[in-house]
């Protein structure tokens, strides 16, 4: 491998050692003065100069549509990359055949007075026929490629889509797009068969370094290998200064990054913010989170008024959608200034709940609603950034181009905060979560726990109704989630915001959340409060959560006396059921049912006792783990099930166990609940009665600002 990659460098440096040592280096001077090198320098550093800008304009956009996904985007894509699989001579011929004077378009251009052929105008269109495409193919895959995450934050933090592409999108793909630019630079400095093709050969007009180098090949072989040398310098210094890292380097000059929201400004005493510059004026009953009534200021006093002392923002949030392409058909109610965790396996929906309260997806068939304002519904959408809700997802998306106060600066800003109160919002917000020391950081020093203490700052700093958290801390060690669920809850109380907690961790649930709603294949199945779900989960998924065993099987027995058979012949006795429940409990014989056991309601006997219990099932050890004081003991039963038993240290002793060991498990039929298994269903045709859905919501026609709509602004289209 070694020998190969030195071959490789050698067909590669070879040819320019040789061609050093035929320079004669003292008489570069002299050869490069002549009025013929002087004028083919000039004319290819302008011809260059103009190519690569014209390449920028045109060739920025044209990736940016061809990084989308559109009907005939491929074809799109080949015909970018064509002209650079193409010979250049046969470039020049079809650049001729279009704007030569005999040409498709070239007659019409003749007519006009405009002539291109043969001038240096040719020489500029010949060079950014074949140099552009390297821009474009290099950008295009630079942002197919991207992490979309911090341009979905971006959006619901108030940035509308040109605020988007110029703050974060394009700062965040600058190396490709330095690098495209260069390679577009590097091949219009070299271009020669278009030209010559296209263009002639003309001293002082069409006569680039490339054709000055070949016509003086024969006659004057020195002054031909000066200006090689020349052109080799510029193309070696054009990509390496590619290879800089110049976000740094202008960080350590002191000139503000790209996408900075202001440069510092005075913040008050050992850089605090002031109260006075977090109140604004009082808004108005009714107006909260408008985009600003006449004479009200705007969402910048919207946004002071909320961020006033004292003032509790919390307010109830409504989120029903029917999504048949995701299996969402879901309806879920947030309480006022209430922490709600939201539970379920993967792709049961809890992310696309997220992004519908977010404004991210169109809550079609169902709306969204915050306390009193209707943010997603018939006639209406709130487009993201506009709707007072702030999602944290568990990539945090920060700006990694910014500092980390230009970061939390980003939502004020958006939303007509000035550079200095926009800077100490940002300070104060910082202050609040412990990372006002790490301000002037960029964006990607931060460790996982910094980042995720300034992705919350950030988006309270937006003065919020409601916080919907997709998994902050799903990424983070265990102190950092420690110190993140202290910072929520802390913040939450603060502010008394309504929250949106989306967790896999029972820990989460137990120590934030105030109510709990459990999502399985799109659909609410458990909701109720977090105390309630966690000492009595009525879901598999709950149940496995807080660690109890799951036994699938078929229900029998009766309402008073109900069973699961799991096989093997074992049937599970369960506590009967509630009078208060209505008909059977949903507990039909014959249809799949499961049983839930806590590990701590089972016993081990190395005997099958006599005696009350119902449940005496037989099983083996198949392995043991410690959990805190106590050892979980797993036994594999039936036909292949696992149970769970939690006991002391001591019984382990006692009865001598060890893997592989018989045991019987002893389970009480009233620590049992048997419940009916949901099974999944298809998300397709919810529709009912007279066009509404399952939840009872009417279908409605597109709303212009709504994401898939007819008409989108300049907020909605992205």
């Amino acid at each position: 491998m070694v020998a190969l990659a030195a071959l490789g460098a050698c067909a590669v440096v070879l040819p320019l050692v040789g061609l050093g040592s035929r320079v004669a280096w003292g008489e570069l001077p002299g050869l490069l003065s002549s009025p013929s090198a002087r004028a083919a320098l000039w004319l290819s550093l302008r011809t260059t100069a103009a190519s690569t800008a014209i390449s920028v304009v045109l060739g920025t956009p044209l990736a940016l549509v061809l990084a989308r996904q559109w009907p005939g985007v491929r074809v799109g894509r080949v015909l970018a990359v064509l002209p650079m699989t193409m010979p250049p001579v046969v470039a020049g011929i079809a650049l001729l055949a279009t704007l030569g004077r005999r040409g498709l378009l070239g007659q019409q251009l003749e007519a006009w007075g405009v002539g291109i052929a043969f001038s240096t105008a040719a020489v500029v269109v010949a060079q950014v026929f074949v140099s552009m495409p390297f821009l474009v193919v290099t950008l295009e895959a630079a942002l197919r490629s991207r992490e979309t995450t911090a341009e979905a934050i971006a959006r619901t933090l108030g940035a509308g889509p040109w605020r988007v592409l110029a703050w974060v999108t394009l700062p965040l793909v600058a190396p490709a797009l330095a690098r495209g630019t260069a390679l577009a630079l590097g091949r219009s400095l070299g271009e020669f068969g278009a030209t010559i093709a296209f263009a002639g050969s003309k001293e002082g007009v069409t006569r680039t370094l490339p054709l000055a180098i070949y016509l003086e090949r024969e006659s004057d072989t020195p002054t031909s290998l000066a200006l090689a040398v020349v052109l080799i310098a510029a193309s070696f210094l054009i990509v390496g200064a590619t290879t800089l890292h110049w976000d740094r380097l202008l960080g350590r000059a002191g000139v503000p990054a790209a996408g900075s929201v202001g440069s510092a400004e005075p913040t008050g005493p050992a850089g605090r913010a002031e109260p006075a510059d977090l109140a604004g004026p009082a808004e108005p009953a009714g107006a909260a989170g408008s985009p600003g009534a006449p004479g009200d200021g705007g969402p910048a006093a919207a946004l002071g008024a909320r961020h006033a002392a004292g003032a509790r923002r919390g307010q109830e949030l409504e989120i029903s959608c029917v999504l048949p392409e995701r299996g969402v058909s879901a309806e879920l109610v947030a309480g006022a200034g209430r922490i709600t965790a939201l539970l379920g396996p993967n792709g049961s929906g809890k992310s696309t709940l997220c992004a519908v309260a977010a404004g991210l997806l169109d809550a079609r068939g169902g709306r969204v609603r915050l306390g009193g304002r209707i943010l997603d519904g018939p006639g209406a959408f709130v487009v993201a950034g506009r709707r007072d809700v702030a999602l944290l997802s568990q990539a945090p998306g920060i700006f990694t181009h910014m500092s980390v106060l230009d970061n939390v600066a980003f939502g004020p800003r958006c939303r007509g905060l000035s550079r200095p109160r926009a800077r100490r919002r940002a300070l104060a917000e910082l202050a609040a979560v412990g990372a006002d020391h790490l301000a002037q950081r960029r964006g990607h020093e931060l460790s996982g726990g910094q980042a995720a203490r300034v992705a919350l700052a950030r988006a309270l700093a937006t003065g919020p109704g409601a916080l919907v958290l997709d998994e902050p801390m799903a990424a983070l060690d265990a102190p950092s989630r420690q110190e993140m669920r202290r910072l929520v809850a802390r913040r939450a109380q603060e502010e008394g915001l309504t929250v949106i907690l989306v967790t896999h961790d029972v820990l989460d649930v137990a120590a934030l959340a105030d109510d709990a709603v459990v999502l399985e294949h799109g659909r609410v199945v458990e909701r109720g409060s977090a105390a309630a779900l966690l000492s009595g989960p009525a879901s598999e998924f709950m149940a496995r959560l807080v660690g109890s065993t799951v036994l699938p099987g078929v229900l029998s027995g009766t309402r008073r006396a109900p069973a699961v058979e799991i096989g093997g012949g074992l049937v599970i006795h369960g506590r009967p059921v509630p009078e208060d429940a209505p008909g059977d409990g949903g507990l039909l014989p014959g249809q799949p049912g499961m049983a839930l056991i806590p590990p701590d309601a089972v016993a081990l006997y190395r005997e099958a006792p006599q005696g009350s219990p119902r449940n005496v099932l037989e099983g083996r050890v198949v392995g043991m783990e410690r959990a805190g004081a106590l050892v979980v003991v797993e036994l594999r039963i039936g036909a292949g099930h696992a149970l769970r038993a939690t006991v002391t240290a001591g019984a382990v002793a006692c009865l001598s166990i060890e893997a592989g060991m018989a045991l019987h498990a002893v389970v009480k039929a009233v620590e049992v609940r048997i419940l009916p298994l949901r099974p999944r269903r298809d998300p397709g045709g919810q529709d009912g009665p007279d066009g509404q859905d399952r939840l009872g919501h009417r279908g409605r026609q597109d709303h212009p600002n709504r994401p898939g709509g007819r008409g989108r602004d300049e907020e909605g289209d992205r």
